[in-house]
């Protein structure tokens, strides 16, 4: 079974928000200690306020920018990160003119070839300095 550290690293590794606050209250106040097995969260009650305000308020700084696919053609999508779906398509409209058709925001752990190399969304995310931005077009050929 993974340990507590194993579970906070991972939660933070992938942004599990709600999980990562949740463990860092149980830290800080002594109630689990990172060699603890995960298991032992099951009987750990929480200050709900307290889970709420940390998240809110974005404690450990994870990052709200999230991928969005916007269908605006025929097999068409453009890749655009922003911070909800209708940034996404606000911004898509505001640089190309064209009205997206749909906008659905997507996994940060899928892989996409970038050039000569295969990046996740959650890395490619780390290569952008300013957002919302469009980062790539895929036309689906049948």
């Amino acid at each position: 079974m993974p340990t507590i550290r194993e579970l906070y690293e991972d939660a933070i590794k992938y942004e599990e928000s709600t999980l990562a606050h949740y463990i860092l209250i149980l830290l800080q106040e002594g109630r689990v200690s990172t060699n603890d097995d995960d298991s032992i969260l099951d009987k750990m009650p929480i200050n709900k306020e307290k889970l709420d305000q940390m998240i809110q308020n974005n404690y450990l700084g994870f990052s709200k920018i999230k991928i969005y696919s916007i269908k605006y053609a025929v097999n068409t999508f453009a890749f655009v990160y922003a911070e909800s779906p209708a940034d996404a398509k606000l911004y898509f409209f505001s640089r190309t003119g064209k009205q997206p058709l749909n906008c659905h925001e997507l996994s940060l752990d899928y892989m996409m070839a970038v050039g000569n190399r295969f990046l996740s969304f959650r890395d490619w995310r780390k290569e952008q300095s300013n957002f919302p931005c469009i980062v790539g077009v895929y036309k689906k050929d049948y």
